[in-house]
This record gives C-alpha cells, structure tokens and sequence, in this order.
C-alpha cells in the first residue's frame, strides 16, 4: 500500500509545516474557455483576464518551494491551452503531484497530452451515452471513453467526476460498477447552485433534497462495502448531516483548513480559500500584490463549514484524520 511517492509526500509534508506558508494542495484554473457547454456549467460565460505563461511557470515554481504536494489544473477546459504541456512539466520539474480535470475530448484525439500528468480526472455524468451526451453534448461520450482508454495505458491514477443531477441520479451504481472494472476512483458529485461557476438555468435539474441525502447515505454504505468512492465513510455522513443543500457553506468565526492548507488561483491570477467562493473577502492577485501576500492574505476569511465531500476530505487530510490518510494512500 505505502510507495515510494508517499515517503516523497510525507517528508515535503513534515518540511514545509510549520512554515509560515504552507499550501500544500493547489487548484488552478487556466482558462474559462471551455469546447462544450454542459447545461449545469456557465464557466464558458465567465470572461475574465488570463495570466501568460510566464506568470504561471513563476507561480509554479514558487509553489514548489513553499512545498506544494499537489496542483490540479481546471477549467473550462484546461488542454485548449497552447502552453499545457510546458505548465505541466513545470509542476513536476517543481516536484508537485500533477492533476488535471478535463473533458478529454481532446486528449481523446492527441493522447500526448498525458505525457505530463500524473493523475486525471475525466468529467463523465453517465455511462449510457445517450443520458451523458444530453447534458454534455452530442458525442461527447465517444470521445471520453476513446480518452479513458488512452489513459489507461498509462501509469496514471485516473478518477472520474460525476455531476448528478435528476436525470442522472439512477446511474450512480452503474457508473460505480463502470470504474470498479477499470481501476478508477469515482467522485459522484450532487449539482448546486450558489457558486459563480453553475448556469442558474438549470436549476430544474437538481435532484430534491431527500435525493442527495439519501444518495450520500448510499455513497457511505457503498464506502463500507470497500467500492471505489474518492472520500472516506466519514466525509459521506457528514454530508447527511447538512441541513439545507441550497445552502452552500456557513460562515462563521471556526478557523478553516481552506486558505491554509488548500488555495483556488483563478485564471486572472485572483487566490481564493476554495472553489466555491463562499467567504467574505476581496482576493488578492499573484501578480499585482504578489503570490505570498496573496496566501498570507487567503488564509483570513469567515467561511466556517459547507457540505462538499470533495472540501471535506481535504480538511480532515491536512488535519491528519485517519480515515482520510487511510483514503488517501488507498487513493494511490
């Protein structure tokens, strides 16, 4: 179970703790732009600046020193830029874990594009295409499974993300059974609404609120059964747990593991706590106020607890909970 790569995380881990900087995991997303228009997902709408190349290979090997574990790459779409590859041989040149979540339609059509990753996470929301490609787009399904199987070719950790809405929700287990015969993690994720990223047009698709407790309720037993969920048993339940699920977070004065451990970078260059914009506060930039100022920064807001399985996880990680440590060296 324990690697070579765990050994590697663990000794950055303990290096870089008590420093004054420490964000060990990153998710950055390059661009909005996006080659498909998902009907939950009006990231493709959101115009913004872009930071160059430049700007980007300086933040990466910042990270690196500050001891970065891990960088995911997001988007939109985060192949379409023309500079992918070089930004992720940088990650690893820097000696971070290198991630990207991607529709993989392209990959699906220049498999080269792996080359530099070490884990990929490929956006699928059904395993019958025609369900898939009603919220994604005609064809797409084609293109990710030819992608999935280029992938697996490779050394990669490969995991799926699933945005469940009503119309997907029945396809839960067989997605499960899909990644169990291949070697894949799966994140079966509930749409929401509230954060910048989701188009409010869709919200006729969001499953009731009994629907996405009992579905974390299942993803728990599922966990206990040892199927190939992302998150641990514990992070399932808390999930149950949450009164109102149109209520992204709840702000409070509770120090969060979000802004310390664990930054969102914008495509502009912007440093949030996490993806879901929640906390009260103006960001600071990489560039204009500089990557440390904008971490220092980062780390004061008031966004107290939320519900997402995928922030949740990452919180009881950095804390060294043993369920997460154990998920993630299962994960591995």
């Amino acid at each position: 179970m324990l690697q070579a790569r765990h050994l590697r995380l663990a000794t950055r881990f303990v290096r870089h703790r008590f420093e004054d900087l420490h964000p060990y995991e990153v998710q950055a997303v390059l661009l909005n732009a996006c080659n498909l228009k998902c009907e939950y997902c009006c990231c493709p709408e959101l115009k913004t600046s872009l930071l160059t190349t430049a700007q980007w290979l300086a933040v990466v090997e910042r990270l690196g020193e500050l001891g970065t574990l891990r960088l995911k790459w997001q988007g939109g779409e985060p192949t379409l830029r023309n500079d992918f590859g070089e930004l992720c041989r940088a990650v690893r040149r820097a000696g971070i874990v290198c991630a990207v979540v991607t529709n993989g339609t392209q990959i699906a059509e220049r498999p080269e594009l792996l080359d530099d990753m070490d884990e990929v996470v490929f956006s699928l929301d059904a395993v019958t295409p025609e369900i898939n490609d009603a919220a994604r787009g005609a064809g797409v399904h084609a293109q990710v499974m030819r992608a999935i199987e280029h992938a697996r070719r490779r050394p990669l950790r490969l995991y799926i993300n699933m945005v469940v809405t009503q119309r997907n929700l029945h396809e839960v287990d067989a997605m499960l059974r899909f990644c169990e015969e291949r070697g894949i993690g799966l994140n079966a994720q509930p749409v929401s609404f509230g954060a910048s990223y989701y188009d409010e047009g869709a919200r006729a698709v969001v499953p009731h609120e009994d629907e996405i407790r009992n579905l974390y309720r299942q993803m728990a037993e599922w966990k206990r059964q040892n199927r190939p969920l992302m998150f641990a048993v514990s992070t399932y339940e808390k999930a149950t747990l949450w009164r109102d699920y149109n209520t992204l977070s709840r702000r409070s004065d509770a120090v969060c593991a979000m802004g310390r451990f664990y930054v969102h970078i914008e495509p502009n260059g912007n440093v949030h706590p996490c993806v879901q914009h929640s906390a009260d506060f103006q960001p600071k930039n990489v560039v204009y106020d500089g990557l440390e100022e904008a971490l220092r920064h980062v780390r004061r807001h008031n966004c107290g607890d939320c519900y997402s399985a995928y922030l949740n996880e990452r919180k009881a990680l950095f804390s060294l909970r043993p369920q997460a440590l154990w998920e993630f060296a299962r994960r591995s």
